[in-house]
């Protein structure tokens, strides 16, 4: 019988910051990568993106626990389920969450299924893709009030569009590193979190994976070399909707472990994680609705 917090075996989408040697060349990661092999972008992206899809249909469904089954987050419809679970990590010391207790990730859940349909308390299938997908570090700040820029340090657009942004059936790939910088109230520092964003999508499944990553001496970061009234912080997430029933209903799924660092403690974080992961859904759904009648 296991004991302990299960044990997964991600190597990519993890509570890890990349480092530019295990980044797919890029002009700007050049002094950084000369000396290393970085990975094929095809296979960089099809590892990443086999790694984040079997999270969310396999690993997540057989080891999360349910904290609710039934939590609302006006204005949607539909009910949040909410998991959570401890996962067994090799995590070096120097990058473990203060205040962790061994090689853990704490890690957050939700599930919701809404109605396919362009009205209130829910949203069409476009909606949720162009939402959440397409343009996603964007559209992240118009929806969260907490979000105050989402800074695009660098892409690998040309690279993407010399296989045509497809890879292992995935389509309109898209990857860039972003800086995404949170308010937060005083007297704590804000937060910057830079973070690798990789966005694809299927036929009935579109993905989005958020994996953090180190900007020192990437000249074109903003926030995280400048030192100041800013603390850098790190997340990692999977966030996924598949269409179900024939095309009638969206899965809307969404996975989180983070660490705001500074004098923020973890147990503080643990607290208040469960509450934002609930509310953002009534954020999306608040922020499609105004979009739908042009007011956003």
């Amino acid at each position: 019988m296991m004991s302990g917090p299960p044990v997964d075996a991600r190597k990519l989408v993890r509570m890890q910051a990349l480092k530019a040697s295990q980044l797919p060349r890029h002009p700007e990661l050049e002094p950084q990568q000369n000396s290393g092999s970085p990975p094929e972008l095809e296979t960089f992206l099809l590892d990443t993106l086999e790694e984040a899809e079997s999270f969310m249909t396999s690993y997540l469904p057989r080891t999360f626990k349910v904290k609710s089954a039934n939590k609302q987050s006006s204005p949607s419809s539909a009910s949040v389920e909410l998991l959570s679970c401890d996962i067994n990590v090799d995590l070096p010391k120097e990058v473990r969450p203060a205040g962790s207790v061994g090689n853990t990730e704490a890690w957050f859940a939700r599930t919701s299924i809404h109605e396919n349909a362009p009205k209130d308390g829910t949203a069409s299938w476009e909606e949720f893709d162009g939402g959440l997908r397409a343009s996603h570090s964007q559209h992240e700040m118009d929806y969260t009030p907490d979000v105050y820029d989402a800074h695009e340090v660098l892409d690998w657009n040309s690279e993407l569009d010399s296989i045509k942004r497809t890879v292992g059936g995935w389509q309109d790939v898209q990857l860039s590193i972003m800086e995404m910088v949170h308010h937060i109230p005083p007297p704590l520092d804000d937060r910057v979190f830079p973070e690798l964003v990789l966005t694809a999508k299927k036929a009935e499944e579109f993905i989005v994976i958020q994996i953090p990553v180190d900007t020192t001496g990437v000249m074109s970061a903003k926030y995280n070399n400048k030192g100041g009234k800013m603390t850098a912080g790190m997340y990692c997430s999977i966030e996924r909707g598949e269409l179900l029933d024939g095309g009638a209903r969206v899965k809307w799924q969404m996975a989180t472990a983070s660490d705001a660092r500074g004098n923020l403690p973890m147990w503080a974080q643990k607290m208040g994680v469960p509450g934002a992961v609930v509310k953002d859904v009534g954020l999306f759904i608040a922020w499609i609705a105004k979009r739908r009648q042009g007011k956003a």
